[in-house]
């Protein structure tokens, strides 16, 4: 079965690649999101449709990934913070639709930018924007297999919030887009490890929500250049 490592590493390197423009004295908040309880088992899900393509590799059910203990694709934050400097990644988004899933399933992009949606299967996906509470436009937009990257305004992520993504023509599709208005994001990788860098001393509410587990908080404190360890446990 294929785990999907290479999307988590990446929306890793992107969260953490604003350190070079942070203070001259600061600290990092670094942990793991643990899972509390039996971890279910992962389900591969029924492709139906363009076989040839979304049927060379298993597609698992990936709302719910745990690895030691871990919970992946979890979203971290400060909560009302203020400031910090925008990492290029963050400023110019990118979600490849590759192997018929999104890659990566989680992106955190600077609210009132456009995103990338790329098209590396060649086939036709379709970008289908569900909102929520973040009261963003609703996009519904085809990307025909000419169309290799498609850019979508800012209008549908000019809010902050968390805007669902799925693909109209392959339904078991499903990613997330975080149109942040701060740049102090992480999403965990595997075993749930995450690190904000270039944290200025304070206190802080740090903000963990998953798709399926919910939101969390919690309390930390930063002072000076020293890491500070946020281990919380999630139960479904």
């Amino acid at each position: 079965m294929r785990i999907r490592s290479h999307s988590i590493k990446t929306v890793i390197a992107a969260a953490v690649a604003l350190a070079f423009a942070g203070p001259a004295f600061a600290g990092s908040i670094s942990g793991v999101i643990k899972f509390d309880g039996t971890a279910p088992e992962r389900k591969v899900l029924s492709v139906n449709k363009d076989k040839k393509v979304c049927g060379k590799n298993p597609i698992t059910e990936d709302s719910l990934v745990v690895k030691d203990g871990g919970v992946s694709w979890a979203v971290v934050s400060i909560k009302d913070a203020k400031g910090g400097k925008w990492s290029k990644a963050m400023k110019k988004a990118t979600v490849d639709q590759n192997g018929c899933f999104y890659d990566p399933r989680i992106t955190v992009m600077k609210a009132g930018t456009k995103l990338i949606v790329k098209n590396s299967d060649k086939i036709l996906h379709n970008i289908h924007t569900h909102p929520g509470k973040s009261g963003n436009k609703v996009a519904n937009i085809a990307q025909p297999k000419f169309k290799k990257k498609l850019k979508m305004s800012k209008r549908y992520f000019k809010k902050p919030g968390i805007v669902k993504i799925t693909c109209d023509v392959h339904d078991w599709m499903v990613g997330y887009v975080v149109a942040a208005k701060h740049p102090f994001y992480a999403v965990t990788g595997d075993g749930g490890k995450f690190k904000i860098e270039n944290v200025p001393d304070g206190s802080y509410t740090i903000e963990i929500w998953h798709e399926k587990l919910g939101t969390k908080t919690m309390k930390v404190d930063v002072k000076g250049d020293v890491t500070v360890t946020a281990t919380l446990a999630l139960a479904k």
